[in-house]
């Protein structure tokens, strides 16, 4: 089984469910450098992420401009405090 066909390892899986945090730099430092080491050891996660970051760049050059009404901007800002408020209340 070539390197390619091998399922992911764990860490390709947590590298992989948080690219899109790092993409964006929502990772604080130590995550952000786990995850740059990472992509230099791991060529298949690297051609993810490349993938990634090339989809996101089309994405923002077609629809960079658009705008989200602002009824969406206010569920989504309200369903994000709600979540926020359902995890406060479960580590009490």
């Amino acid at each position: 089984m070539s390197d390619l066909q091998k399922p992911p390892s764990t860490d390709c899986e947590h590298m992989l469910a948080r690219v899109h945090e790092f993409l964006d730099h929502e990772l604080d430092t130590a995550s952000s450098d786990e995850i740059r080491a990472h992509l230099a050891a791991c060529e298949p996660c690297l051609d993810q992420f490349d993938v990634e970051q090339a989809v996101r760049s089309l994405v923002n050059r077609c629809c960079g401009g658009d705008k989200a009404p602002s009824a969406l901007r206010t569920k989504v800002l309200g369903q994000l405090a709600a979540a926020q408020a359902t995890a406060h209340a479960q580590q009490a």
